[in-house]
């Protein structure tokens, strides 16, 4: 995602319903978001290798498309590249973008790559966090069964 303060809410939201499926499902490897201008390694590194290595060792990427950042293309394009070269398929990622934030202006800022793409459309943080909890449990095979 964009570091910008516009932004704050959205990782709150992705921090809250990463935090509640540990709590739900007591995992024993538990599942950790990373935004890499928050991250302390304890020693300076540069943010952009940093955030290569992240993808590649990441077993889902949720990618902010809400500001049309080039770097967040940039990172999911890195992140294709990888499964591509590996033989595996696009179903590592979620795509998330705020309409309320952006309005229309959000259609014309989503590139043409990834229009086609299903994303995460949501209007208020909590939709983001129901949605995330649904595709997150879906992803790793968490969701309850009846």
């Amino acid at each position: 995602m964009a570091f910008r303060e516009e932004t704050q809410e959205t990782f709150k939201a992705i921090k809250k319903t990463i935090k509640q499926i540990n709590e739900k499902h007591q995992l024993d490897i538990l599942l950790r978001e990373i935004r890499i201008d928050q991250f302390n390694k304890g020693h300076s590194y540069t943010i952009d290798d940093e955030i290569l290595k992240v993808i590649e060792g990441s077993g889902l990427l949720i990618a902010d498309l809400t500001f049309g950042n080039r770097n967040v293309y940039h990172e999911i394009g890195y992140l294709m590249g990888l499964n591509r070269g590996k033989g595996l398929l696009h179903d590592n990622f979620i795509l998330i973008a705020d309409k309320n934030c952006r309005g229309d202006e959000l259609e014309s800022d989503i590139g043409f790559n990834l229009k086609s793409w299903q994303q995460l459309r949501f209007k208020s943080t909590t939709q983001l966090e129901l949605d995330l909890t649904e595709s997150i449990e879906l992803f790793y095979g968490l969701q309850s069964t009846p």
